[in-house]
């Protein structure tokens, strides 16, 4: 039988996403969670995962938002004058064009210093992802993949998902408003120069923080794939709401509670094979 993953990423970036990544565990389906650990709410996290013995987890990669875990004067291309990240993924995606050695240089460390202050929490890393789909840009992925093997990391995450399995099995189509299958259409282009294969499967980049109940009422896993992965960004944005270390308003997304509550069905496993 196919093992389902279900991933909470952003494990650490408020007390709103932690709680319910813990009630969704606790309480629910979620068996996985990625951790970012250079965000001010990451300490918290990791006293939860420590309660939390049966759950997964991994580095959520961050390179765009708040501080570094490196030297900043040693990843000038990754980080402004206010020692914090300058880059989103759309400029991140030029320089790995433009000065591909480079970036991947600094990606290294700045990523290793974030493996280094991950395992130095206790948890076992189980799996490496990326905040935004950093790490799935050329010349970062290098690095990243160069790190899982010096680390021994059992996957990264890979976008694999099959545009016309998903489509034939779902009915709403709300990704060809919101840019969804426009960040399908890239990041599966990424993924094809990236060149990696892992034998679990990625599902629903199309739906991402949209993820219903509809999106698992037939989900069938393509063969050959040993587990899948299903992306989900659970929160509870009325804790978070007003709060002044807020950096990122789609913490407060209505769909963040709608995600929490899909964890928390354990029906929808049935609709999974």
């Amino acid at each position: 039988m196919t093992k389902v993953i279900f991933n909470a990423d952003d494990f650490g970036i408020s007390p709103g996403v932690n709680q319910a990544i813990f009630k969704a565990h606790a309480e629910g389906i979620l068996n996985s969670t990625s951790l970012m650990v250079n965000q001010q709410f990451a300490d918290e996290a990791v006293k939860m995962a420590q309660k939390m013995p049966n759950l997964s987890v991994g580095l959520h990669i961050n390179l765009t938002n708040e501080t570094p875990a490196a030297n900043s004067d040693d990843i000038p291309l990754l980080v402004g004058a206010d020692g914090k990240f300058k880059n989103g993924f759309v400029k991140l995606l030029i320089l790995s064009f433009l000065h591909p050695k480079k970036l991947q240089s600094e990606a290294y460390l700045e990523v290793k210093a974030q493996i280094e202050k991950y395992l130095k929490t206790g948890l076992k890393l189980e799996h490496l992802d990326g905040h935004r789909h950093v790490h799935m840009i050329p010349a970062i992925f290098k690095a990243v993949k160069q790190l899982q093997t010096e680390y021994n990391v059992p996957r990264i995450r890979v976008m694999n998902e099959n545009l016309l399995n998903t489509i034939r099995q779902n009915r709403g189509c709300s990704y060809l408003f919101d840019g969804g299958l426009i960040k399908y259409f890239l990041l599966r282009f990424l993924s094809l120069i990236n060149r990696h294969t892992e034998k679990t499967y990625f599902y629903t980049i199309l739906y991402t923080c949209k993820l219903s109940k509809a999106q698992f009422q037939n989900v069938k896993i393509p063969a050959g794939y040993d587990a899948v992965e299903i992306m989900i960004h659970p929160g509870m944005p009325e804790i978070d709401t007003g709060k002044d270390y807020l950096w990122d308003e789609n913490i407060l997304s209505p769909y963040r509670t709608q995600e929490l509550e899909l964890l928390l069905d354990k029906e929808i496993l049935k609709g999974i094979r």
